[in-house]
């Protein structure tokens, strides 16, 4: 087996486009939802439309009796509790979606409405009625280290500061929900836009009572995730007995107000923090009250203190409980709310302090901070976030930024303003999946697992690695992955599928290609010893070149089919980065213009520098969609989301993008560390460095996430 990356490879870090790129950029890649089987049939959800209501009757006669409709099924019944606006409560098979649409407005409800909170000032309300058995809040454990109140007493300054971002959504441009039909009565085939392919064979088959072995999932290529597609959930359930009743396939996609509703959230996040620091600027102690919502049952747990070292601590967390859709896991989470959380105090302490922000985070990294590389011994993590922070603040200017004050007399309404923020993440893979690789006498090569590609570009790297191996190039490769019936693939959260995934592609690759060796030796006059790869070729004692398709006709009529495993040596976990904002505000207007982006990240080995690239690009654009204008809306009065539609739920378009400098933190050492993922971590600090240049322009912090107009003047006005 494997034990390292190769020391000078060919492919193995250049930027290779994907695989299926065109595919994807002409229209011809074919989404689960773009599946049509043969006599499928479209379905539509019901969804509940009270913030808070029990279902006293159903009646779904006038429905089934619509021309067309050819199954409805029910999610909730009689008796149940819907908790928040946009539950389900049945699916409609029809023969078109309109006609499915029409069943459902024919479903005739009768509600009790019960009384509702939907924000979190709403449930923490004194008589606000009790959501769930244990009430409205669940506390979480305390933590406390050192003495913070006599660290407290004893700072040399200290600020008390009170900052909140709210709930957002994933906003998956293809939205939940699957295409199912059954073959007989036992077997069943799933196109599923999932980030879990092995999760959701594994779902729907004990939903079913059929063995795993008897449901194939297949994702070949799917629209975005970012954390809230692990499950068949209760739609792919309802397609799955919709399919079973009707004895046809079903197509069930959720529409985008449900999307919005009840496919997943990422958590809000408050705190009131009192942060304090000696003369030097270095952390002594915090406290902090900290609360969030994860909807009516999930909680919003994020880490506090964030990145930095404070040795006097204590926080008290609440989770509340809303009439609103549960969180799911959505890009680093947590990390983000918690970032923005502590980046905004530091930077508000250092105000005080007449500190240089930047020297004061620099001051307040742990000295002892470590991640492990690949030849054992642990790597600073503080001298790495050093060296990031410089290549940062050289990239954006950084000696070009004034101070609050400064910015807040200067004339006219345009306030320019500089912020950093810092981040940290796993990243790590895991040790139970596998990778086959087959070479074919043809010359033909394939590998095959259950994983599946979410935009990030795992096809191309695992086909990469393969080609690296075999001296092939990477479009020579079928890298066919997105199927349950293949060898198990990591589901893709936590940063953690191409570190899960590379190493047992790299071993496959290799023990194939000792295979080969081995069987075609003899026709080639030689031992298996003396053959090499080269490009394109195999070397017969390092001279002779044999076409590699002329090589593998060698093989006669059985191919080559090897399954790989995962080795330690090849993946490591622990990485960070830095980033840094330019922008512009206008005072009286309240908006704000990126001027550029700073992001320096590293992530140990980088296999495709331009797909690498893409991510960090990404996740520099959901963060600032997270700092400038994303929010879900909740109406107290009606128990209603207000804005759960692309019109009203605000995000960036073309020309809100400013320049965006990546700066991979790549050397020797980052590449001896192995493999780490890196789809998480640039999304982490983006909206906590645009908060922070925020209050750098207009001299006084904006306590309010996102950043939009409204929030801005009011801070203003305030001031």
């Amino acid at each position: 087996m494997a034990a390292l990356w190769p020391d000078n490879p060919r492919l193995i870090g250049e930027g290779v486009p994907r695989l299926d790129g065109l595919a994807k950029a002409s229209g011809r890649a074919k989404y689960p939802s773009d599946e049509r089987p043969d006599g499928v049939l479209f379905a539509v959800v019901l969804h509940s439309p009270h913030a808070h209501a029990k279902i006293l009757k159903i009646d779904t006669s006038k429905a089934e009796a619509i021309p067309g409709v050819k199954g409805v099924y029910l999610i909730a019944n009689e008796g149940a509790t819907v908790r928040y606006h946009g539950e389900e409560i049945a699916a409609v098979a029809a023969e078109s979606e309109e006609i499915a649409r029409d069943g459902c407005r024919a479903i005739a409800i009768e509600f009790e409405v019960l009384p509702h909170a939907v924000t979190e000032a709403q449930a923490l309300a004194e008589g606000a009625p009790q959501l769930t058995p244990r009430g409205n809040t669940q506390a979480g454990r305390a933590q406390e280290d050192g003495d913070p109140d006599a660290a407290l007493e004893e700072a040399a300054a200290r600020i008390e500061g009170e900052y909140s971002i709210p709930v957002i959504t994933h906003v998956c441009l293809e939205t939940h929900g699957q295409v199912v039909r059954w073959d007989g009565d036992a077997r069943m085939t799933v196109w599923a836009s999932t980030q879990n392919v092995d999760g959701v064979e594994s779902e729907m088959a004990g939903a079913f009572n059929v063995p795993a072995t008897d449901v194939t999932v297949l994702t070949p290529v799917m629209g975005g995730g970012f954390g809230a597609k692990f499950g068949a959930d209760t739609w792919g359930v309802a397609a799955g007995e919709l399919a079973k009743k009707t004895g046809k396939p079903v197509w069930l996609f959720l529409d985008r107000i449900q999307e919005h509703l009840t496919a997943g959230n990422r958590p809000s996040a408050s705190a009131k923090i009192t942060l304090a620091a000696d003369k030097d600027g270095k952390l002594t102690a915090m406290v902090a009250e900290t609360a969030g919502t994860g909807g009516i049952s999930r909680g919003a747990a994020f880490p506090l203190p964030y990145v930095y070292e404070v040795p006097n601590s204590r926080r008290q967390h609440t989770d509340v409980r809303v009439n609103g859709g549960n969180a799911r896991a959505m890009r680093a989470p947590g990390h983000p709310q918690g970032c923005a959380m502590m980046e905004s105090a530091i930077d508000d302490l250092a105000e005080t302090l007449g500190i240089d922000p930047l020297q004061m985070r620099l001051n307040s990294l742990a000295e002892q901070d470590t991640v492990p590389s690949g030849s054992g011994e642990a790597l600073n993590r503080t001298e790495i976030y050093r060296e990031q922070i410089k290549l940062g603040a050289e990239a954006i200017g950084w000696d070009q930024r004034k101070s609050r004050a400064d910015n807040a007399k200067a004339e006219g309404p345009l306030k320019r303003g500089f912020g950093m923020a810092l981040h940290q993440w796993g990243g790590g893979g895991r040790d139970d999946k596998q990778v086959t690789c087959i070479i074919n006498p043809d010359g033909s090569v394939e590998l095959r697992s259950a994983t599946q590609d979410i935009g990030t570009a795992c096809r191309t790297i695992l086909a990469q690695i393969v080609a690296e191996v075999l001296g092939l190039q990477t479009t020579d490769i079928n890298s066919n992955i997105g199927n349950s019936q293949f060898p198990p693939g990591q589901a893709s959260g936590g940063s953690t599928t191409t570190p899960s995934m590379a190493p047992p592609a790299y071993n496959a690759a290799l023990e194939a290609r000792d295979q080969l060796f081995k069987r075609i030796a003899g026709a080639l006059d030689a031992e298996p010893g003396d053959l090499s790869v080269g490009e394109g070729v195999i070397l017969v004692k390092g001279e002779r070149e044999v076409p590699w398709k002329d090589a593998c006709r060698k093989l006669g009529t059985m191919p080559i089919n090897v399954t790989g495993n995962f080795s330690e040596g090849l993946t490591a976990q622990g990485v960070g980065g830095c980033q840094f904002v330019d922008l512009t505000v206008d005072t009286e207007t309240g908006v704000v213009k990126l001027n550029k982006i700073v992001a320096v990240q590293d992530t140990g080995l980088i296999l495709n520098i331009m797909t690498w690239k893409s991510q960090v690009y990404g996740g520099v654009i959901m963060g600032l969609n997270y700092g400038l204008f994303e929010e879900l809306v909740m109406d107290p009065s009606t128990g209603l989301c207000l804005n759960p539609d692309m019109e009203l739920y605000k995000l960036a378009g073309a020309s809100d993008i400013p320049e965006i400098d990546i700066i991979p933190f790549d050397n020797e050492q980052m590449r001896k560390r192995g493999v780490i993922g890196v789809g998480e971590p640039p999304t982490i600090a983006t909206a906590a460095a645009i908060g922070n240049a925020v209050a750098n322009a207009l001299g006084t912090r904006v306590p309010h996430f996102p950043m939009t107009p409204m929030n801005i003047l009011n801070a203003l006005a305030k001031a």
